[in-house]
């Protein structure tokens, strides 16, 4: 009896132990994608970036992390430059291809940082361009987490371009530069944490976004908005469930601006499917980075039903995008296609 209760104490301690160990070794994990030492994001949010910049890691071979500061920094580029070091940054990399997030929401700044084999990629003028036109207004509604995953999101988009244009490789190289691990490349800039949505002017109505005859002339007057760089909520060119949805959502200029060179690099391999009231552009299957626009028809004409792509499409940490479901009022529109278990639409054999 003694000699199974010592047993039974030994083999709760080991259990302990090796507990203690996968948390710790769990944490530190976590901890070379986030620290959130300001207590900024839920479990939640903490969970989908860190699951994001694994996946970075593992295909683009770059090393994002995300810091957030409990309290201010006197120097918020030496910090930024330091926290590189510290955290080795670009070490995991095939060359030094770290990048910082750094969030100091006391000090009212934000930074991000750059390792020297990404900043012919993400130069100054670009990381400044996204704190501004990305960043801030998400920090202004005080959506953090969302700000900071709608930047990384361009981030990668940036990436997989100099990628295609064979600007940038990911092939391994034999040691990393002496010194600092960031040549000092990145941007700060001020930001205001606060809790209201960023105004949204409403569009002249001469630019008459109204329901358009044909689902082709609907998408090409939204080109028109981002173009131009308008965010009311309240266009006719949308359905009524989009106006709520935009009436609650952040839109960037940053987001625009992407959205449109996109759509004008792709514009021209839309095809356009029917039934009824719906309607659905499309693009070719092999093009991963454009996703199908939803339309709905009433008696003034065609609306782009936007509230319907947030709840059925999500993209992957390469923008490829796919379903969460496949079966909606929308699936007329992919019969020739298949989806797999994940909802990456393919070519039906």
């Amino acid at each position: 009896m003694r000699y199974q209760r010592v047993t039974f104490l030994l083999f709760s301690l080991l259990s302990f132990l090796l507990l203690s160990i996968t948390g710790c070794s769990e944490k530190n994990d976590a901890r070379l994608f986030v620290d959130d030492q300001a207590n900024l994001l839920s479990s939640g949010q903490q969970k989908r970036i860190i699951a994001l910049n694994q996946q970075l890691l593992k295909d683009l071979d770059i090393h994002f992390l995300v810091v957030t500061l409990d309290s201010p920094a006197v120097d918020l580029d030496a910090k930024a430059i330091e926290l590189f070091d510290t955290r080795a940054l670009g070490t995991k990399t095939g060359g030094a291809r770290g990048m910082l997030f750094l969030v100091d929401p006391k000090g009212k700044a934000v930074r991000l940082e750059t390792g020297f084999d990404l900043e012919g990629i993400f130069t100054d003028a670009f990381t400044g361009y996204v704190e501004r036109e990305q960043m801030l207004p998400f920090f202004a509604a005080g959506r953090i987490a969302s700000g900071i995953e709608a930047t990384v999101e361009l981030l990668v988009g940036r990436a997989l371009k100099a990628i295609e244009e064979g600007n940038y490789t990911i092939d391994p190289i034999a040691e990393t530069p002496e010194g600092h691990l960031s040549g000092g490349g990145g941007a700060k800039t001020d930001i205001r944490v606060g809790d209201q949505l960023p105004e949204k002017p409403a569009a002249s109505p001469a630019l008459n976004f109204s329901p358009q005859p044909t689902p082709m002339q609907a998408l090409e007057k939204y080109m028109q908005i981002l173009r131009q760089h308008i965010k009311d909520p309240d266009l006719g060119l949308y359905t009524p469930r989009t106006r709520d949805f935009f009436r609650q959502w952040v839109v960037t200029n940053a987001q625009q601006d992407n959205s449109l060179r996109g759509l004008e690099k792709a514009i021209q391999t839309a095809e356009t499917r029917v039934d009824g009231n719906l309607g659905v552009i499309r693009f070719p299957v092999e093009d991963r980075h454009s996703n199908p626009f939803f339309l709905e028809k009433d008696d003034q004409g065609w609306m782009l039903d936007f509230h319907s792509m947030h709840q059925l499409i999500r993209f992957n940490h390469k923008n490829q995008w796919h379903f969460i479901k496949t079966e909606h009022k929308f699936s007329f529109a992919f019969t020739d296609l298949y989806f797999d278990q994940h909802g990456f639409p393919h070519q039906k054999p």
